[in-house]
């Protein structure tokens, strides 16, 4: 029966200064709990945002680069179509086909410059 006593009250005291270690906690658990959150915020969100942030970057710079490069190969390609389209062009064509003296008119001769 002294033994039980005794390890009841060892059990006290054991929960007393547990309570005394907690109680400090529980006094700072407004000021921890938002530095928990705003760590999980930097850690799980913002850097993960900024690497994305920074990829989307140089895709971007990598998408307008062949954005531009496809504008101007369409405006090359306009060109060789009205001209092709363009009468004048047709009766040179027709008439180079015809005079067997005379060389083949293509579309580099007629630009008057080799393709690029």
């Amino acid at each position: 029966m002294a033994r039980a006593v005794s390890t009841r009250a060892a059990l006290g005291t054991g929960f007393r200064r547990a309570g005394a270690l907690a109680a400090p906690i529980l006094d700072w658990t407004p000021v921890w709990i938002p530095l928990a959150l705003l760590t999980q915020f930097l850690w799980l969100g913002l850097r993960p945002a900024q690497a994305e942030s920074a990829r989307l970057d140089r895709a971007e710079a990598e998408v307008r680069a062949r954005a531009a490069a496809l504008a101007s190969e369409e405006q090359a390609l306009g060109r060789e179509a009205r001209m092709l389209e363009d009468p004048v062009y047709q009766e040179r064509v027709r008439r180079s086909l015809v005079d067997p003296t005379a060389a083949p008119l293509r579309l580099e001769r007629a630009r008057g410059t080799p393709r690029p």
